[in-house]
């Protein structure tokens, strides 16, 4: 059952981004959440090694889930199929290995993300770009920052928020105890951001409003209710266009945020771009190609630490059959 956060009734609706009750409850002691209790565990003592060491285990972790992963697999594989159609079999296939290996060493990276100090998270890590902010921040307008799902977004968190405080939106996650430990892990971050479930966008616009930093993930497909059918890749993918109506609602400036992992000095980066010109338009169709398109060309530099897992073209135009197969219909049904 999902954790819904607690919020003081007594709070204005704007204020209550920040103001989850991360409170430890006796119920998170239960047996059936020893297991998650022992993954934290884990986590901290994976994040207390080299980490040349946490990236081995990591991606040895991604081999073994490649492995049993059965379905994950082919989502992953058919995206490949469907994303790069002129490479070999044999480069998406390689891609496809050092996307797991990127994955696993996402499920370890929360232990070098939430108990780090600010000392070894700057040997780490580079930013850039919130200079590009400054000017319009002075002004009293805010800066929507557009981002996708590549496999280090914990770690990116962590980084921006040595660096600046920001709105993002997120998923409550369906695990309480996992939910509980994240938030409280989070709120020690140096800059205090506010971590919005995703169902808050009021609260979003209103700190957007004030002058602040929002931060959204726009990039998958969530059904055809509030969607367009913009290309994505070459293929018609329903894309919420929520980086348009946001940035019209608040008056906020759009930039995009991406962030990597480099394997050739074991280094992360986080880049906000320069704010984007003549954005939104009237044209929301327009607005979120130019965005789609954005994240494309992002993807391509870095194609092996993408989130493929996700079934980002599940929903199709009326008519028009599932480009995961016959199973993705069966699902479809129930």
């Amino acid at each position: 059952m999902a954790l819904n956060p607690e919020f003081d009734s007594s709070v204005p609706f704007q204020e209550r981004a920040y103001t989850h009750s991360y409170r430890f409850q006796l119920s998170y002691l239960h047996p059936r959440h020893w297991g998650l209790w022992l993954l934290i565990l884990f986590l901290f003592l994976v994040g207390r090694l080299p980490f040349s060491w946490v990236l081995a285990i990591g991606r040895g972790i991604g081999r073994l889930f490649m492995k049993i992963g059965g379905s994950r697999v082919k989502v992953t594989r058919r995206n490949l199929e469907l994303c790069f159609p002129e490479k070999s079999s044999e480069e998406r296939e390689r891609i496809l290995v050092q996307n797991f290996e990127a994955i696993g060493i996402a499920l370890v990276e929360p232990g070098v993300a939430w108990f780090s100090s600010s000392k070894r998270i700057a040997r780490l890590t580079s930013f850039h770009g919130l200079e590009r902010f400054q000017e319009i921040q002075e002004s009293g307008q805010g800066v929507l920052v557009s981002c996708l799902h590549m496999t280090c977004v914990e770690m990116a968190c962590r980084i921006a928020s040595e660096h600046t405080s920001f709105n993002i939106l997120y998923r409550v996650h369906d695990n309480p105890v996992y939910e509980y430990v994240s938030g409280v892990m989070r709120n020690r971050y140096p800059y205090k951001s506010r971590f919005i479930p995703r169902k808050q966008v009021k609260d979003l616009l209103h700190f957007m409003e004030q002058g602040e930093i929002g931060i959204i993930l726009p990039d998958q497909d969530m059904g055809k209710k509030r969607s367009l059918f913009v290309p994505y890749f070459g293929i018609p993918a329903a894309t919420i266009p929520s980086v348009s109506d946001f940035a019209r609602l608040s008056n906020a400036k759009v930039s995009m945020g991406t962030f990597w992992l480099d394997y050739e000095c074991n280094r992360y980066t986080v880049d906000f771009a320069k704010p984007m010109v003549n954005f939104p338009t009237d044209d929301t169709w327009e607005d979120t190609c130019r965005i789609n398109k954005l994240t494309e060309d992002f993807i391509r530099q870095h194609p092996e630490q993408y989130l493929w897992q996700h079934r980002r073209f599940k929903t199709r135009p009326e008519g028009e059959e599932s480009l995961y197969g016959k199973k993705e219909k069966k699902q479809k049904k129930r």
